[in-house]
């Protein structure tokens, strides 16, 4: 199975924006971004460190982890805009260690995963933040109100599945990585589960990307028999004009593009 790398970095590039072309740069060629796109992520940031994406009127918890992965891809890992982006996460932290969405979402209408207060919102959205403090090398940051670990354990089905959305135990492997680590049961269990319901014949290429990217940060490398048949499902997703679906859907091509090429690039697939 070969990727066409040329054809998605055509697409992105005939298509992308300011920030998007950065972030492929960064991420096929390493480059750093240029002032005028960290001016414009600047622009972005709201004045309480969040960010409004999906939701425009106002920063939220899940649209501020969204923005942090782009610093990520970008090479973003220190400096105000993801100082101040982590701060806003932590000033959201609940006194049980998890997160929930903030409370504005509810007069919008949102999706029912962004509904604050449920537990299946709580879960996935726990297991998100605590994944990228976890990358950014910020898992026990000052000022944290509580362990996730500890919010995340209690919120197991005996099977070793997080309540709610599967999603929420790809990202809980990277917290469970960190703590109680490799060789622990949850760990173990955990990455048990997660192989049992793989169903790649049901997702986007944006969710598989997703999830490859938990394995990466749980620190599995690309020789673990599960690791490549989840890189081989996600070349089998390209598409002839060389992009990858969004579950977000057709105007998020281009970022479910990057993200594959990312993960991708990491394991040396491209």
């Amino acid at each position: 199975m070969m990727v066409k790398a040329e054809g998605a970095i055509a697409l992105i590039q005939a298509n992308g924006d300011a920030v998007e072309q950065a972030r492929l740069a960064s991420v096929v060629e390493g480059k750093s971004p240029p002032q005028s796109v960290l001016k414009k992520l600047a622009e972005m940031q709201n004045p309480d460190g969040g960010f409004a994406y999906f939701i425009r009127d106002f920063s939220t918890v899940c649209d501020t982890v969204w923005i942090i992965s782009w610093l990520d891809e970008l090479g973003l890992r220190s400096g105000p805009l993801v100082d101040h982006a982590f701060d806003f996460l932590l000033s959201h932290q609940k006194q049980d260690g998890g997160w929930d969405e903030v409370k504005q979402v509810k007069g919008v209408d949102p999706p029912e995963f962004l509904l604050p207060g449920r537990v299946e919102t709580r879960v996935w959205l726990t297991a998100y933040c605590a994944h990228w403090f976890v990358r950014f090398g910020r898992a026990e940051p000052p000022g944290s109100k509580g362990c996730p670990v500890d919010f995340l354990l209690a919120h197991r089905e005996s099977s070793g599945r997080l309540k709610g959305y599967l999603r929420a135990t790809w990202d809980a492997l990277v917290l469970f990585y960190y703590h109680p680590g490799p060789d622990s049961e949850v760990f173990q269990q955990t990455l048990d589960v997660i192989q049992k319901e793989f169903a790649p014949e049901r997702w986007q290429g944006s969710l598989l990307a997703w999830l490859i990217s938990c394995l990466r940060d749980a620190n599995l490398s690309g020789n673990q028999p599960f690791v490549r048949r989840c890189l081989e499902e996600l070349m089998k997703k390209q598409r002839p004009d060389g992009s990858w679906e969004s579950e977000d859907g057709e105007q998020y091509v281009v970022n479910a593009t990057i993200e594959a090429l990312q993960i991708l690039k990491h394991y040396e697939v491209v």
